[in-house]
Formats: C-alpha cells, structure tokens, sequence
C-alpha cells in the first residue's frame, strides 16, 4: 500500500507513452490510406466515441472500490487496440481500432485519476495531481521519439511507415502491466467516515456552482492537444516538414508541459490558484491561433513551448478544483464527469476542425481553437471572481 503511488506513476507515464504518439501516427496512417480533411476529423472524433458514453459508468465503478480492476482492464485493450491499428488496411479498421484505444485511455485515466483522492489526504491532492500529470506528460514525450524515430527509419519515399512505430508503443503498454498488478484494492477513501455519504448524480454535480465553467476548461484544453496532435501533421506536410520534425515540434509541448508541472507546487506558493487557473486558457489562447502564421519550424517551435507550459497548468488544477466541489463519495465520478466533458469535445471539436479545414484550410482549425481557449478563459474568470466573492 505505501509504494502504490510510484506503481500508479509508471503505469500512467508507460500508457501515455502510446496514447500520445498513437494518436500522431493515426494520422498518418489516416493520410497514407487517403483520408482527407473531413475524414481525418471523423477518426480522430472516433478515440473519444465511446469514452464520452462509458466514463460516468467507469467512475462509480472506481468509487465503488475497483479502481484496480479498471485500470488493468485499461492497459489491456489499449494493448489489443493498438496491434488492430497496427494491422489496418483501411480506413474502417483504423477507424474501429482508434475508437478501441479511446475506450482503453478512458479506463486507464480514470482508474488512474480516482486512486488519487480514494487514498490521499486533503492536503496532497494538489502535490499529487501535480506529479500524476507529470508522468504524464512524461509519458508523452517518451512516446513521441519512439513513434517518430521507428516510423523514420521504416519510412520510403512513397509515405511514412507506421506500423512498426504502432507496435513498438504496444510494446510500451506492455510494460505497464507489472505496475498495473502491483497497485493496491482500496476499501475506502482516506478520511472517509465509516457510514458513506449517498453518491451525487451527474445533475446535481453539474448544478455545483463553478462545476461547469472547471469541466469546460478541462474541455478545451483537453481538445485543444488533441487538435494539436490530429493536425499539426497536415499543416507540417503543407509546409514541407518532415514527420521527425514534428515529432520534435510535439516534443517541445509535452517537454514544456513537463517543466511547469514539476515546478506547480512550487508556483502554487507564490501565485494564486485563480491565476495559475486562468492562465492555462487565456495565455494559450494567442499562440495557438498565430501557428499557421509561424513557416519557421524555430518560431512554430517558440510558441508550442509557451503553449504547452501553460496547458501543463490547467489539467491538474482543474482536477483540484473538481473533486474539492463533490462528497468524497463522489470524487471519482466527478473526475469521470470532468472526462466525459473531455471526451464530448473530443468528439464535437475535431469533427467541427475537420469540416473547417476542408472548407477553409488546415490555418482555420488552429485560430478557431484559439477562439474556444480565449472563451474559456472568460468562463474561468468569472468563476473564480464569484468563488473568491463567496
């Protein structure tokens, strides 16, 4: 029981590993198999389909003591899901098989989310989010080298060659099992009296006030990554980049992400939770919109870094901020709750960037999120001006 944080840790950073880098490589597959635009964006809605209707259900399960169980079950199907992505031949099973790993990411994030305040006290959940999506992000700079580097070396000149890349990261979550197994079966949370508070609905959580203004902003960042990784390929290809250096150009996100979540509990010393809170939306919001104007992969390289530092802020404050809302019978639904929001966007957004940049060019997608950040940011502002109010 004492070392199950470390176990939950290496078990995340391994599955992020794939999920990350899966999630480029799809892409490419996608355009090797001839997907254009408003296909690109229905594969890559597919990864959050059946999350979006799983998640609340995955949660009560995890409060209701199987967070183990869930995650194990996670790490296996993102295995499985990975080999029939690896073996697609068209766009159909590669559509299934995205669709295979959202449901495994879903598992595995929200047993992994809701081991933290089943057994951690008040006081450590910032600290431990904190260093929860530090492996994440961890994770996915790992993966992406992986990914770039196999697909480079098994690259011709008639495309790029994923599958190799595709099983290497099969390989990753492999090695996540032993920590998977190793994670303790918690009873009950820490603190949690002996007779249980009845478990909140969806409603009545989504009625908390400042409940949706934190599922919205967990929303559009969330999103906005995914975006980022489903399209910054296309817009690469168009100016000539190769998928090395894009691997790079996603690197320089995620190792971004890195840094200002190691250095969160120290900021959260010196700069206010509203803050640190409402930066993750607003500062984002510019340089996401002024890539397509950045040809130079050094400058598009200036401001992935600016935006993934800020973006390593957001989700685990907002994670905080949602379970600190909710009865801790309801911490993990809440986080399933936070995910299904996640998972909605995850959906709408790349459905809606994709039809964008079959009409209006790949440039589009990239000010348009921008546009959803820059909304956020005012949802969050409000919310925490009425909480501090209070």
């Amino acid at each position: 029981m004492r070392h199950w944080y470390p176990h939950l840790c290496v078990a995340t950073a391994l599955s992020q590993a794939a999920f990350n880098a899966a999630r480029m490589l799809v892409s490419y597959r996608a355009l090797g198999l001839g997907a254009d635009g408003v296909a690109l964006g229905v594969i890559a809605a597919l990864f959050s389909l059946l999350p979006l209707v799983v998640a609340v259900h995955v949660g009560r399960a995890v409060d209701n003591g199987h967070p183990a169980g869930m995650l194990r079950a996670g790490v296996l199907l993102t295995a499985v899901s990975l080999l029939v992505i690896a073996v697609s031949g068209d766009l159909v099973i590669l559509g299934i098989g995205n669709a295979l790993l959202g449901f495994g990411q879903v598992l595995v994030v929200v047993a992994a989310q809701g081991f933290i305040p089943l057994l951690s006290e008040p006081h450590e959940l910032d600290k431990r989010f904190a260093g929860w999506s530090l492996a994440v992000s961890i994770g996915q700079t790992v993966g992406l080298p992986v990914a770039g580097l196999v697909s480079s070396a098994s690259s011709t000149g008639d495309g790029v060659a994923t599958t190799g890349a595709l099983l290497a990261l099969a390989g990753l979550v492999a090695l996540a099992g032993p920590s998977s197994f190793l994670l303790p079966v918690p009873r009950r949370a820490m603190g949690r009296p002996p007779t249980e508070e009845p478990a909140q609905s969806m409603v009545t959580m989504l009625g908390i006030p400042g409940m949706c203004p934190a599922v919205f902003s967990s929303l559009v960042v969330l999103t906005s990554m995914d975006v980022l990784s489903a399209f910054l390929p296309v817009l690469g290809e168009e100016y000539g980049f190769s998928v090395l250096l894009v691997t790079v150009l996603l690197m320089l996100r995620t190792g971004s992400s890195i840094v200002s979540r190691a250095f969160l509990p120290a900021l959260l010393r010196v700069v206010s939770r509203r803050w640190l809170l409402l930066s993750a939306t607003l500062c984002s919001a510019l340089p996401m919109s002024l890539l397509p104007l950045a040809h130079q992969p050094v400058l598009m390289g200036i401001l992935l870094v600016i935006v993934g530092f800020f973006w390593g802020i957001g989700q685990p404050l907002t994670m905080t901020w949602v379970v600190t809302l909710v009865s801790q019978r309801s911490r993990a639904s809440a986080l399933s709750l936070r995910l299904t929001g996640n998972r909605l966007g995850q959906v709408l957004v790349p459905l809606g960037a994709g039809a964008i940049a079959g009409s209006a060019g790949i440039a589009s997608v990239f000010v348009v999120t921008g546009a959803l950040l820059w909304t956020s940011s005012g949802l969050t502002w409000r919310a925490v001006r009425r909480e501090r109010a209070d």
